[in-house]
Order: C-alpha cells, then sequence, then structure tokens
C-alpha cells in the first residue's frame, strides 16, 4: 500500500492528497479558488525550495551508502531540505490560517508529515530533511499568507 502512495506522490505539484482531507477530491470542479491556492502554494514553495536546496548541497542517502538502493530514482538536486515537506507543510499552514474551523484543515498537517516520511521510506531523504521541510515551511508562512492573502480569501468564501 506504501509503495502506491509513494508512487503517487512522485510530483509533489499533485494536490490529490491535500484536497482528500477537506473532502472536496472528487468535486475539484467546484472548488476553483481552493484548487488554485493549493497550486500557487505549491507552485511558490517548489521555487524557493529549490533554492534552498542549492544553499546546502546535500547528498542523497545512497551516495554516502551505495547499499541503499532508493525505491525511486534520484531526483536531480540535493535531499537538503525536502522540498515535499516544504511544500505539504507550506499548504496546511495556509489553509489553517484561512479555515481553521474546518476538520481537515489539521488533517492537512498529517498528510504533510506523511508525505516527508514517504520520501524517507523511498530512500531519497533523511528525517532531517523532512524536519527541515517543515521548519521551512513554519518560517516561510508569514510571507506565503501575505503573498497568498487574496487567494486564501477567495477559497475561504468557497469552503464557507
Amino acid at each position: 500500500m506504501r509503495q502506491s502512495e509513494v508512487r503517487r506522490q512522485i510530483s509533489a505539484n499533485d494536490p490529490t492528497d491535500l484536497l482528500r482531507p477537506l473532502g472536496i477530491e472528487e468535486y475539484a470542479s467546484e472548488f476553483p479558488a481552493t484548487i488554485g491556492l493549493v497550486r500557487t502554494v505549491l507552485q511558490i514553495t517548489e521555487r524557493i525550495g529549490y533554492v534552498v536546496k542549492a544553499r546546502f548541497a546535500r547528498p542523497r542517502p545512497n551516495a554516502l551508502d551505495p547499499t541503499l538502493r532508493p525505491f525511486l530514482p534520484n531526483p536531480p538536486h540535493s535531499a537538503y531540505r525536502s522540498n515535499h515537506a516544504f511544500q505539504c507543510f507550506s499548504v496546511a499552514h495556509a489553509f489553517n490560517r484561512c479555515i481553521p474551523e474546518v476538520p481537515g484543515a489539521i488533517e492537512l498537517f498529517h498528510v504533510a508529515q506523511r508525505t516527508g516520511e514517504n520520501r524517507e521510506y523511498a530512500g531519497l531523504h533523511y528525517a532531517s530533511d523532512t524536519a527541515a521541510g517543515e521548519a521551512l515551511a513554519r518560517v516561510f508562512s508569514p510571507y506565503l499568507f501575505q503573498a497568498c492573502r487574496y487567494k486564501m480569501a477567495a477559497a475561504q468564501r468557497e469552503l464557507y
């Protein structure tokens, strides 16, 4: 089961797992502002994450231990910080800011953690990469809220 989940999460820009806790994954066409917010957060954080990765240039686990066989092919960029974790935790922070009363919003943090752990199980990251991705999302979230404030308001109107 986890292998299929890991494969589905190869691209962090697929919002499916992030929509499920909100109960709208099957009704995406009815929530264009919400989908737009998720995609915008994923795109912004993807770019920022690559800049941060370039500063640290941490090798992937199998570069340090060639006996490790990653479940997925190694991406061409470094391991630290986990971009998947950064992106998913950023979505969780955004939704917990704009719809804190919706029970599924807090579940987004569990999805983000699971996504980061899946990358660890796949042999692509260390646990510290996931933790650092979470920390970066927490630090970056005020800037993200400012940049996405109109999209967050539109998603809020749509979900209430």
